[in-house]
């Protein structure tokens, strides 16, 4: 099927470049919503989901267009343009920009599909969301024209909005690992399945899926075929499509801790201008916390800055090549990594100074202090793996580590 040719009964309204917003307009739009998502994180943890009224918002805003190829009325937009969005988002709520930043991703993963399934998914509706999720033990029974899927995924972020899934099978006999993405009317929610102390509001549920037909064009295409880059997808931007499931993609959910700890440092300045300790002293007046703020505030530059730096620096090479060299996936999976450490030591000592006024629920500086810790626990973020990957790299050993869905 040609790509550039939508299905019978498919209308696609190409998105025209002159009517583009720019990257420094997504994220004056991402700032201004700020105020708003602070005031909805207590019904968004509430909730164990982001708000639909802020799902709706970021519509709106066209942050899921950013990816999306402008085939079928995205932007096609550099990945460091999602990042820096994600990290002004997580300002005001870690849960709603960790729904973002999966989401948002899975808009560049998916162009590495076939024309067929590209318009069946986006052809009449742009904004069309797919979730994603794992299990080790996900079962694909041969059949006639396809195969039979048994699963139960976890940690499948943002599912409340989902209308297609995108996740691994084993086919039974080999053991082959396919990938497939499944319609959402053969998918059961799990909704007790997600009651933790951080990141509440990401909807990170189970869902289950039992004896579903996985017709064969469902089958998802692996890294480096014919549609790698977005071909398919007709992408003029084929450099951004091409970047590292493993080693690049997992920066949207970095950004998230960035964000979290830019937003902490952002609030706690802010209080502590006003502040009076209970002599009445100027709190700003005291060496210590002058020194917490320098201290952190630069753990929060330096992690923003080496998120950017190294996606911008990755889409230079491929902008000229095929892939990024192996140091560069190493340095990439370290810089991952790290950077939510950054950001959770910036929020700890911040968190240490404002002493027992941190502690009440009403506020929100115990969330984000939760928040911090818990996007850091996510197995791509995993400075153990990650920084084990990097020094086997170096020292000329083959790396190691998890494997994408």
């Amino acid at each position: 099927m040609d790509g550039n040719v939508a299905q019978p009964g498919k209308t696609i309204s190409k998105q025209i470049d002159d009517e583009l917003p720019t990257r420094e307009e997504l994220v004056q739009s991402a700032r201004d919503m700020v105020p708003t998502l602070i005031e909805r994180a207590p019904q968004c943890e509430a909730l164990r989901r982001a708000p639909k009224e802020t799902i709706e918002d970021f519509k709106k805003a066209g942050f899921f267009k950013i990816g999306l190829p402008k085939k079928y009325g995205g932007y096609e937009m550099d990945y460091d343009v999602l990042c820096e969005v994600i990290m002004e988002i997580a300002h005001g709520c870690g849960s709603s920009a960790w729904n973002l930043a999966v989401l948002g991703e899975h808009n560049y993963t998916l162009t590495n599909s076939t024309a067929e399934v590209l318009d069946e998914l986006w052809a009449d509706d742009p904004d069309v969301l797919l979730s994603s999720g794992n299990d080790h033990n996900a079962e694909l029974t041969p059949t006639d024209g396809g195969f039979i899927f048994n699963a139960r995924l976890q940690y499948s972020s943002g599912c409340d909005y989902a209308s297609w899934w995108m996740c691994r099978g084993f086919e039974k006999g080999s053991g082959q690992p396919r990938g497939v993405i499944i319609p959402k009317k053969h998918a059961t929610i799990i909704e007790e399945s997600w009651h933790v102390a951080g990141l509440a509001g990401s909807g990170s549920k189970d869902v289950e899926f039992k004896d579903v037909f996985v017709p064969t064009k469902h089958l998802r295409s692996t890294p480096f075929s014919p549609e790698w880059g977005g071909k398919a997808a007709g992408v003029t931007n084929p450099a951004t499509y091409r970047l590292s499931q493993q080693s690049t993609k997992p920066f949207t959910l970095t950004s998230v801790s960035v964000g979290i700890a830019g937003g902490v440092l952002k609030a706690f300045t802010e209080q502590m201008k006003e502040r009076q300790s209970r002599f009445g002293h100027s709190v700003a007046e005291f060496q210590s916390l002058q020194l917490r703020l320098a201290e952190s505030a630069a753990e929060y530059d330096t992690a923003r800055k080496i998120v950017l730096s190294d996606l911008q620096e990755s889409l230079a090479i491929l902008r000229e090549e095929e892939d990024i060299p192996e140091e560069l996936h190493a340095r990439n999976r370290r810089d991952m990594a790290y950077c939510p450490r950054l950001a959770a030591a910036a929020v700890d000592r911040l968190f240490y100074a404002a002493g027992a006024g941190g502690l009440f629920l009403d506020g929100n500086l115990q969330r984000q202090f939760r928040d911090v810790h818990a996007g850091g626990a996510q197995v791509f973020l995993n400075w153990d793996i990650n920084a084990t990957a990097y020094g086997r790299a170096i020292l000329g050993l083959e790396p190691q580590g998890p494997t994408g869905p």
